[in-house]
């Protein structure tokens, strides 16, 4: 079982990751055409969304979970699924915005939204490799 709750992760963060990748072409041009007047009150609106994302994925476990029923462990995957993916696709904005109002400081902030994002990987990895336990 637990050879296979990590092949599924795998994959699951996989595709998140692909999507992402695949938004960001999209979601970069209306990002870039926000006036630069309203960047200060976007960037706010964006990093209280990103802390709600976090709140939501952090509230959310696995351990509580039956992953030995197929419907409840494919409703858990899509459940995470769908906060890391709205977590990647703002990370990305919130770079792109940075990246328009601040961009000598578009580098740094790529750095910190990857590592966030590997943290809550990491943290998805933990999370389901726990609830096997109980």
């Amino acid at each position: 079982m637990k050879n296979i709750l990590i092949a599924e992760n795998l994959i699951k963060n996989f595709l998140v990751v692909v999507l992402a990748l695949v938004f960001f072409p999209v979601i970069t041009s209306p990002i870039e055409s926000i006036e630069a007047t309203q960047m200060n009150d976007f960037l706010l609106t964006i990093s209280i969304f990103l802390v709600s994302i976090c709140f939501a994925n952090f509230a959310f476990t696995y351990e509580k979970s039956n992953l030995n029923n197929l419907p409840e462990k494919i409703l858990s995957h899509t459940a995470v699924a769908s906060f890391m993916l709205l977590l990647a696709l703002s990370l990305e904005v919130l770079v792109i915005a940075i990246r328009v109002v601040y961009p000598t400081l578009f580098s740094v902030f790529v750095f910190f939204a990857i590592l966030l994002y590997f943290g809550v990987v990491l943290y998805d990895f933990w999370d389901i490799l726990r609830s096997r336990n109980r």
